[in-house]
């Protein structure tokens, strides 16, 4: 890119001494790379440092996730390039006190799984709510109650997404936690006391003021600092855009990541990755994978046309990638089956006909010593009708 060029002149210019740092791609700073959460008794130094580059991040990061399949239900991710550095924006996030992310990307990019990941690898819990039928605003205030009964002894990640907004109200509830840190009128006068009682030990020990004012304050403070926020939203049509406006909390109070649309290689490593467990001749499987790309590329390319054309939008999203291929491999699968019916239908008319035309010659050989045997006895009835 131009800029990319403008900026490698510069630093060359002005900060030669430091070019190949400053310069370096990936640049991707955390401090996971040396800390293991499953470990309780290894102390974890968090030492925030330079990642290098993606082949450390990625040997790590599949270790994470095997390890995160052994206490949860396994997730099936293709950690490609831009997966492993949305992964590590989002621990930075969770790393930070009071830290807060809205993910932004169409369905299927990846967001909730990624979320889950990075708070595994930060050594917190993620936290949603359970949608049933006739939830509202009343269950999600009850919901938030245990929530912050949770919060306040350990860290919690709050994943919350467009799906889970069945009312808009659910929206100014979650605006109030990401700006003040509680939502007004959330807990009755009478169950305060209850709350803040697991920290009176603390405040004690620190010797601090023991006013009802200052010990609910506290309780705030502590609850937030424990409390991540994480909101995954789609940006399709106008809702989100209206939604920020209306509680401007989303944005003020957010670290926001947009997760743009999969590059072509990352396009490529996720459809080898599905179809490495398909049966397909080798010098097949790359041209398949590319034809793969192509189409979802294609489609994406002619859905602009469609917008300029006729002025509608066609979302061709990462979930509508993973389908293609799912299909695809469910419609090998069905046709491979089709076939192989076939031939052993095929193949066992075959070997009836054989069979049959080795019958076939078993009884002409038959035949033939009969008929001798007949043309013998012909001869000796006539001999003797003669006789007679």
């Amino acid at each position: 890119m131009v800029i990319d060029g403008i900026i490698g002149g510069l630093v060359k210019r002005y900060f030669n001494d430091c070019e190949e740092e400053v310069l370096a791609n990936p640049i991707l700073f955390g401090d996971y790379l040396q800390s293991d959460p499953t470990d309780e008794e290894k102390e974890d130094p968090r030492l925030y440092e330079d990642l290098k580059g993606w082949a450390e991040v990625r040997t790590k990061m599949e270790r994470m996730l095997e390890d995160y399949g052994f206490d949860n239900k396994p997730m099936n991710l293709v950690l490609f390039n831009d997966a492993l550095d949305h992964v590590t924006k989002i621990h930075r996030i969770l790393r930070f006190p009071r830290g807060c992310g809205l993910l932004v990307g169409y369905g299927g990019s990846g967001k909730q799984s990624l979320t889950k990941l990075a708070n595994f690898v930060a050594g917190s819990k993620t936290w949603t709510i359970n949608l049933v039928r006739n939830y509202r605003e009343s269950d999600f205030r009850l919901d938030l109650q245990s929530l912050f009964k949770e919060v306040v002894l350990v860290p919690k990640t709050f994943l919350f997404t467009d799906a889970h907004v069945v009312e808009e109200g659910f929206l100014e509830l979650i605006n109030n936690l990401l700006t003040i840190g509680m939502v007004p009128g959330l807990f009755p006068e009478e169950e305060k006391e209850g709350l803040i009682g697991p920290l009176d030990k603390e405040m004690r020990a620190k010797k601090l003021p023991e006013t009802k004012e200052f010990r609910w304050s506290y309780f705030i403070n502590r609850c937030r600092e424990n409390l991540h926020i994480i909101m995954a939203m789609s940006p399709a049509g106008d809702t989100l855009r209206l939604r920020c406006r209306n509680f401007p909390g989303l944005v003020s109070n957010t670290s926001i990541d947009w997760f743009f649309p999969w590059p072509e290689d990352a396009l490529c490593d996720v459809a080898t990755y599905f179809l490495q467990k398909v049966k397909i001749d080798e010098e097949l499987r790359k041209p398949v994978t590319s034809h793969v790309v192509m189409i979802h590329q294609s489609v994406q390319k002619y859905s602009i046309e469609f917008d300029a054309v006729y002025k509608r939008k066609n979302y061709s999203t990462p979930k509508n990638y993973l389908d293609f291929i799912q299909n695809y491999m469910k419609f090998l699968a069905d046709k491979r089956k089709i076939c192989d019916f076939q031939v052993r239908r095929l193949e066992g008319g075959l070997a009836t006909l054989k069979n049959a035309s080795e019958v076939c010659q078993e009884l002409s050989e038959e035949l033939a010593i009969k008929n001798a045997i007949i043309a013998e006895k012909k001869v000796v009835v006539e001999a003797i009708i003669v006789d007679i």
